[in-house]
């Protein structure tokens, strides 16, 4: 031996370098889903659907992984991989991340809510004035109606 790196260890080594990079994008997608929380409140029944597709997504995801990488095979170093990919993600990166898309968006959200407020507060009242008087011609004909 010349000190070279037996290609069945590189070939796991790689892959365990693939796992932990896939376990840092599924908490990078996670924080997409933390974002649009922190944008819109959601109610328990809404998160608890968003997280159990979450999770699908994720064993998919990761079953895809272990088929084209490691021709299906479970390997637990590749698990352990992918798990120390989303501990490190959520610990490090995810806080930044989340903090500082959220002000972006509120600043747009201001922004544009500024511009389309002007467009919005008229058709608001169109539409409120076009209410009362459909009502108003419903209620008439309901009484036309059971007058017959």
């Amino acid at each position: 031996m010349n000190g070279a790196i037996s290609e069945s260890i590189a070939g796991e080594g790689s892959l365990l370098l693939v796992s932990f990079l896939f376990g840092a994008a599924l908490m990078l997608f996670y924080d997409v889903i933390r974002i649009f929380r922190h944008m819109r409140k959601h109610g328990t029944i809404l998160m608890a659907v968003e997280d159990m597709l979450y999770w699908l997504f994720c064993a998919v995801g990761i079953f895809a992984m272990l088929y084209r990488e490691n021709e299906g095979l479970l390997r637990w170093f590749v698990l352990g991989g992918v798990a120390i990919g989303m501990l490190v993600e959520n610990t490090y990166i995810s806080p930044w991340v989340v903090r500082i898309f959220v002000k972006i968006l509120r600043i747009w959200q201001k922004i544009f809510g500024k511009i389309f407020g002007v467009v919005e507060k008229p058709g608001k009242k169109m539409f409120g004035f076009f209410k009362k008087e459909l009502k108003k011609i419903k209620k008439a004909v309901k009484i036309g109606l059971s007058k017959q």
